[in-house]
């Protein structure tokens, strides 16, 4: 029987395309039309309380596929905006609400001036049910997994980027937000609000000398532990909306994310509702 490479059956479930070096979240924002609301819009932001350097992490959530939003689990230096010379440092799992279906991974290095992106495309089919995605960091490779299913790694060998993450300890967050960029995300709906995103559990593995992982912690969300998160109380350029801590809340075991308008806060009820 003829053997079918692993890459080509991979290829089968998902596909994949990668953006000009040019051509990103941030050269778009200089040229697009911008997304508008008629209120203030709320979102959530779940943030470490501490960092990590190298580990692999595996989150098993529903992304939030609509357009105008960007929906993530992602590792971040928590100095990189401050700029004055210090390196921007993310490492990036997010749907992409432009086409639907769409998760896009990506590094970001350089700085907050002039910050150094490559961005990758693929289409996860049903990406709005729950899928288990993986982030595996190492010195010598960084590797994006789909229900256990390689979607993209990049080598140190081959990448300069990876080899400039491995200088700096990261946290790691998830968060759901609306973009003004329409040229990125597409055009928002605010008549499609509310919105979730939801994560069922994580889990994060220690990187052992040897290249292996052994598992550290495993966080269900049967509640919410205050000594390794908090609830974000922020903004940022592009972000239309305003990270509420009342937009993130533990229902029924999960950790849900809302989009919401004029108001903040999770109505269970609705939640619920928008499960079935």
């Amino acid at each position: 029987m003829k053997k079918i490479n692993l890459l080509t059956a991979v290829l089968c479930v998902f596909s994949f395309s990668t953006m000009a070096d040019d051509v990103n979240q941030d050269s778009r924002a200089k040229v697009s039309l911008k997304n508008q609301a008629t209120q203030a819009l709320y979102g959530a932001e779940l943030y470490s309380l501490e960092k990590v350097h190298f580990g692999k992490f595996i989150i098993r959530m529903k992304m939030l596929s609509e357009p105008g939003v960007v929906s993530s689990f992602f590792t971040y230096d928590n100095e990189s905006w401050q700029g004055e010379g210090r390196p921007w440092r993310e490492i990036d799992f997010e749907t992409i609400g432009s086409k639907p279906d769409q998760l896009q991974t990506n590094l970001i290095t350089g700085n907050a001036a002039k910050r150094e992106h490559s961005e990758r495309m693929t289409n996860v089919p049903n990406i709005n049910d729950y899928k288990n995605y993986t982030l595996e960091w190492t010195p010598k490779s960084i590797i994006w997994k789909v229900n256990d299913e390689i979607v993209r790694e990049e080598t140190a060998a081959d990448s300069q980027q990876v080899k400039d993450m491995a200088d700096t300890p990261q946290t790691y967050r998830s968060n759901v937000w609306i973009s003004e960029v329409i040229d990125w995300v597409g055009r928002f709906e605010e008549a499609h609000l509310p919105k979730y995103q939801v994560i069922d559990w994580i889990e994060f593995y220690d990187y052992k000398d040897n290249g292996s992982f052994e598992l550290s912690w495993r966080d269900d969300f049967n509640s919410f532990d205050t000594k390794r998160w908090g609830k974000a109380e922020w903004s940022f350029d592009t972000n239309m909306v305003t990270f509420a801590p009342e937009n993130l809340q533990i229902i029924d075991g999960k950790l849900v994310f809302a989009l919401t308008s004029g108001t903040k806060g999770i109505d269970k009820a609705d939640f619920l509702k928008a499960q079935k």
